[in-house]
């Protein structure tokens, strides 16, 4: 029986036939045309070819831009230190370290890679996006918010350096730095001297006349006041605070060649200081005394009274008050006054003023429910 040709299974043989002709010549005409590579990986390495390799450094990059593309999420990726190449990855820093002679590259995610600003952590700038102080030489004593204190002092303080409404009391008893500076200390002295009253008359008067001197040893008055009487008050020249006020005539005891003799006195208070000790004081009758009599100032055998009119200034450095006449304070020793923003909350801050340095300028504050002092310095001549 003669053998069928069968036309299918003849045209699926000439058609894989042409195929794979196609396919070798299409192989041949594409790697005709590849050109040889700039580069000295070798064609064959450990029975791999170039295009293994190629694919192998592709894949180590691709690994290293996911690594640097995850650098917010911490110094491990999938468990593994960070690897990513420094011109891939900004958060990698070269520093120089003090006890080092050497640069070393960190990661400036890492909490645990050393500081490139003291004892303050890299990630704390970060975490309170004000990263760009990182570069800086002086990003630990920056003000990046402008309230008036350093990162340092915020980061000490767990403030945010980056919100002006965030900072620390202005004002602390632990702290050198405060944020109160002394402007001046102005002294005005006067001499009140009771003109019309006889010390030695049997009975006191029923009004007097003062006579006040701007100097201790003035000759002219400035001020006569005339026709005073217990309950009425007076100030010094120039001021209008009712600063004294007539309690009582009264009598009193003072030495004189005969032993002890009475006088009529007046007793003044002074509602101004804060000091019990001066709060109220006796004026004798008569001529005030001569400046050549220092010895005896302020004592109660001196004719007249010397007062000394302490008025000290400061203001605030920091806070949303700088720059402000809120910001400005004025107040006399023993005075209780408000630090205007003073606390953390942005509330008031209150204080008195508990003395006057004459060494060096400076005086010192006690906040309300503080047992230590506060040194305030006098502001600096620059200002």
């Amino acid at each position: 029986m003669a053998e069928q040709s069968n036309p299918g299974i003849k045209a699926l043989i000439t058609g894989a036939v042409l195929g794979f002709a196609a396919a070798g010549l299409g192989v041949y005409t594409y790697m005709d045309r590849v050109e040889a590579p700039e580069t000295n990986i070798s064609a064959t390495k450990g029975g791999s070819s170039l295009t293994a390799e190629a694919d192998m450094v592709k894949e180590s990059l691709k690994r290293d831009r996911t690594v640097a593309d995850a650098a917010p999420e911490g110094a491990k990726i999938n468990g593994q230190p960070r690897l990513a190449p420094l011109f891939f990855s900004t958060e990698l820093w070269q520093i120089t370290l003090d006890d080092q002679k050497k640069n070393t590259v960190i990661d400036i995610y890492d909490p645990a890679a050393p500081s490139i600003h003291g004892e303050i952590p890299n990630t704390w700038f970060i975490a309170n996006n004000i990263a760009d102080a990182l570069g800086r030489s002086d990003g630990r004593v920056l003000d990046s918010d402008e309230d008036g204190f350093t990162n340092e002092e915020e980061y000490y303080a767990k403030t945010c350096p980056s919100a002006a409404n965030s900072y620390p009391d202005l004002v602390q008893t632990s702290r050198e730095n405060n944020k109160l500076e002394l402007v001046k200390v102005s002294v005005a002295r006067a001499t009140i001297v009771v003109d019309t009253m006889f010390g030695i008359a049997p009975q006191p008067p029923a009004k007097v006349t003062l006579r006040i001197f701007n100097k201790h040893a003035d000759l002219t008055p400035a001020a006569i006041i005339k026709d005073l009487a217990p309950g009425d008050s007076f100030d010094l020249p120039g001021k209008k605070l009712k600063r004294f006020t007539i309690v009582r005539f009264d009598k009193a005891e003072f030495p004189s060649f005969g032993g002890m003799s009475k006088e009529n006195v007046v007793v003044v208070r002074d509602n101004v200081t804060a000091d019990p000790q001066k709060r109220e004081f006796i004026i004798r009758a008569g001529s005030k005394t001569p400046e050549t009599n220092k010895n005896e100032y302020d004592t109660p055998n001196e004719k007249g009274r010397r007062i000394s009119d302490t008025t000290v200034t400061m203001r605030v450095t920091a806070g949303p008050f700088v720059g402000k006449p809120e910001g400005v304070i004025e107040t006399r020793p023993y005075a209780s006054f408000v630090i205007p923003g003073g606390k953390a909350d942005g509330s008031e801050l209150k204080a008195t003023l508990d003395s006057i340095n004459d060494t060096d300028g400076s005086v010192s504050i006690k906040l309300e429910g503080a047992e230590v002092s506060v040194p305030v310095r006098k502001a600096s001549s620059k200002k």
